[in-house]
């Protein structure tokens, strides 16, 4: 999740991790030097929080030895398109970045709703999701769908258990839109190097 954050890349798009590295839980305490504080406030978000990200991957190279590089690899994706009817998007809510996923939820609120909409879907179906639909601006987007935990749905199957809609079919039932297999090149963050931390 650390390396998440701090290269912005979605967890589905990390490779060679070892299983360590993605069962085993850590207690991190950083604290900045008081004159980073100060500087970091002075700065807009996004810039603050670019700043922050280079400083968890600067904690994570020196207490993890971490060593990564990106590629582009062609691998089989989704690509997020308009269904039949059109997209149903809700009116925006607020001028934020909201994200709010869970097991059998996605909600999200962001400058481009659908492309974050989709980098959450990435983490439900197993494979990166291409934002395809050409759909700009801020939309208040919901997703609600009943987890098949014994055999995941393909799309088009139009599976779904008995209290509720899989996941495809909620999302062309509730938001228009659906996905559609592809390949296609994906950058990947590639890890070359990392070792578990020494106690302090």
């Amino acid at each position: 999740m650390l390396i998440h954050w701090a290269y912005e890349m979605p967890e589905t798009r990390i490779l060679d991790a070892p299983g360590w590295a993605r069962s085993t839980m850590f207690n991190i305490e950083a604290a900045a030097d008081p004159s980073i504080d100060a500087a970091l406030r002075n700065l807009a978000s996004d810039a603050g929080r670019k700043q922050k990200e280079r400083m968890v991957e600067a904690l994570l190279a020196d207490r993890f030895k971490l060593a990564t590089h990106f590629e582009t690899r062609e691998l089989p994706i989704y690509n997020l398109v308009t269904a039949k009817g059109g997209p149903k998007l809700g009116d925006s809510k607020s001028q934020g970045t909201t994200v709010n996923h869970g097991r059998d939820h996605i909600e999200v609120e962001g400058s481009s709703s659908t492309a974050l909409f989709a980098e959450e879907l990435s983490k439900e179906v197993g494979r990166p999701v291409a934002d395809k639909t050409a759909i700009t601006g801020r939309y208040h987007l919901t997703l609600k769908w009943t987890p098949d935990d014994a055999a995941g749905p393909s799309p088009g199957s139009g599976a779904a258990s008995d209290s509720g809609p899989s996941i495809f079919t909620a999302l062309e039932e509730q938001l228009g839109l659906k996905l559609l297999p592809a390949k296609g090149p994906v950058q990947v963050l590639v890890i070359d190097h990392v070792e578990m931390p020494s106690a302090n």
